[in-house]
């Protein structure tokens, strides 16, 4: 037998009231993993295959193609993000990989100094479902 909720509140929603009259409330996740996922360099048998396009590298090899991808993303992505954010007077929440944070120091402090939460997302991105 299924523990899952899958009926939920049917026909009957809740009646929900934001503040200010407001008809939507949005949560904003920013995944910074960069410096986390697998890594030759880092001993793993194999490099990150899940980026941008598939990847044709086999067991043992860089994909340089999509070291590149996370590399932006540490070096310029996030950056460009919070300062979205900032723009706009968003507060998001930083799913962040404690290896991530301690490869880029910088961004650590700097998304708590403009108001942003981070919430811990393992030390390394890795295969939980397989655990």
């Amino acid at each position: 037998m299924s523990t899952r909720d899958l009926i939920g509140y049917g026909a009957n929603p809740p009646v929900v009231k934001w503040p200010n009259g407001a008809r939507l409330a949005i949560s904003v996740v920013v995944n910074y993993e960069e410096g986390s996922e697998y890594s030759i360099l880092d001993g793993d048998p194999k490099g990150e295959s899940g980026g941008e396009s598939p990847s044709p590298a086999g067991p043992g090899e860089r994909d340089l193609a999509n070291e590149s991808f996370y590399e932006y993303g540490s070096r310029v992505g996030v950056w460009r993000i919070m300062n979205i954010l900032d723009k706009h007077k968003i507060n998001g929440t930083f799913f962040a990989c404690a290896l991530a944070l301690e490869r880029n120091p910088e961004v650590g402090p700097e998304i708590v100094r403009r108001g942003h939460e981070v919430m811990g997302h393992g030390n390394r991105w890795e295969e939980y479902y397989k655990m």
